[in-house]
């Protein structure tokens, strides 16, 4: 098995959450649209994937934000209600795209 990373962004969409912000720093969505691979479940496949993380500023490059700790990679992103409309549409533009 190659040493592929977990996530590789090919671009995403920040959408505000309505919730607002947390400890002054504005609370997004990052609506990730790239490939994921499975280490261990699918060793042997990367997939086309969207992911949706919970992101605490809005820095564009998703490593340094990961790094900056920005993007919570570890726990899932719980969406709103009141978001899902906007979230469903910035999963539909990023597929668009590809």
């Amino acid at each position: 098995m190659q040493n592929h990373p977990l996530y590789q962004e090919w671009n995403h969409i920040l959408v505000p959450s309505s919730a607002g912000q947390l400890n002054g720093v504005k609370r997004n969505y990052r609506v990730f649209y790239g490939t994921v691979h499975w280490h261990t479940s699918d060793p042997n496949n990367i997939h086309k994937a969207c992911t949706v993380f919970v992101q605490y500023g809005s820095n564009r490059n998703f490593e340094k934000a990961c790094k900056l700790k920005e993007i919570k990679t570890n726990y899932p992103c719980h969406i709103l209600d009141e978001d899902l409309d906007k979230i469903t549409k910035a999963i539909n533009d990023l597929k668009k795209q590809f």
